[in-house]
């Protein structure tokens, strides 16, 4: 019966969900980030997103889990004999994108079309000094009813930025559902002076949806104090934030990050969406990223910095990469 709702009324039902699901859970750690490209002084393509998630504090095992998360720990593979700690949470997640000239009143076919995506997703992870695995299930809607028009409207009234003025032409309303999975290992880590090591790990990231679908691999490299205790929390799943506060010492800790991916995309929502026009933009399957940041802990809180750079997403465009920051911020209630 759900599905025969107007897709507009789900979106608020959906949004609805998104806000009381975390607060009907015993939340250890929320926190807040923000994706925006204004680092790079220009609009367009990926734009702008806000996330809003809970997670569990580090715990033994899954018994205390609620419910939703206790079939997605089934998605870890085994790992006997290894001491680890398991967590779980859950995140709203809005993005959108635009074409570069967002002043422009009327279809651009050969730039990316203008889409917003709004999810819910939960994720559990499992984490050791030399191993981690995490996962993510999602389920949301890409379209009008994701409410990415109003977000740009507003901040760039409040900002004083370009009105984008083509959102008319955005990609249409259609539900999608995501499932991911991270793993990483330790290839080593050594000593870097007093109280700091430096370590280089690799992962593969991998995606399945109807959203988007892509394989990568990386190598992730970090410098600093207690990598041991944060090992794997560092992700390339958008908008994910890991746990560091829970084991930073009194005096804080602080870590430098860089990492680096290569990967295929096999479909792409925002390139390939129903639209109201007819384009000719054509997705881009090869994909790199890369991003560094810096990450500063305390026993309830943390805030990180980051900038991620990625390579064109559709065949047609000029340029080459694209970047943006993403400041996050976590406290423990």
């Amino acid at each position: 019966m759900a599905l025969l709702l107007p897709l507009r009324y789900r979106s608020l039902t959906l949004s609805s969900a998104l806000l009381c699901l975390p607060l009907t859970l015993s939340a250890s750690q929320w926190h807040l980030s923000f994706d925006n490209d204004v680092v790079i002084g220009q609009d367009g393509d990926y734009s702008n997103g806000f996330v809003l998630g809970w997670q569990e504090l580090p715990q033994a095992d899954f018994s205390q889990a609620p419910w939703p998360f206790n079939w997605q720990k089934q998605l870890r593979a085994t790992t006997e004999g290894t001491k680890q700690t398991v967590q779980w949470g859950a995140k709203i997640y809005q993005r959108l994108w635009t074409p570069k000239e967002i002043e422009y009143d009327y279809a651009q076919p050969f730039d990316r079309p203008y889409a917003g995506l709004l999810e819910l997703e939960s994720f559990t992870g499992s984490f050791s000094e030399i191993l981690a695995q995490k996962n993510w299930f999602s389920i949301g809607v890409i379209g009008p009813a994701s409410g990415a028009q109003t977000m740009q409207e507003f901040v760039h009234k409040i900002t004083d930025s370009t009105s984008p003025n083509g959102w008319k032409y955005q990609v249409e309303n259609q539900l999608t559902v995501q499932l991911a999975y991270e793993v990483d290992s330790l290839f080593t880590r050594q000593p870097a002076g007093k109280d700091s090591q430096w370590e280089l790990s690799g992962y593969s990231h991998n995606m399945l949806g109807n959203f988007r679908s892509e394989a990568n691999l990386g190598l992730t490299f970090r410098w600093g104090d207690d990598l041991a205790q944060s090992f794997g929390q560092l992700s390339s799943h958008d908008g994910h934030y890991g746990q560091y506060s829970n084991s930073a010492r009194q005096r804080g800790s602080w870590t430098v990050y860089a990492r680096a991916q290569a990967g295929y995309r096999f479909n792409d929502l925002t390139i390939d969406g129903s639209l109201p026009y007819d384009s000719y933009v054509q997705i881009q399957h090869q994909q790199a990223k890369a991003s560094t940041g810096v990450i500063w802990a305390f026993p309830t809180w943390s805030v990180s910095w980051s900038f991620d750079l990625y390579t064109k997403e559709y065949e047609s465009d000029s340029d080459k990469w694209h970047g943006y920051g993403v400041l996050s911020y976590s406290k423990q209630l």
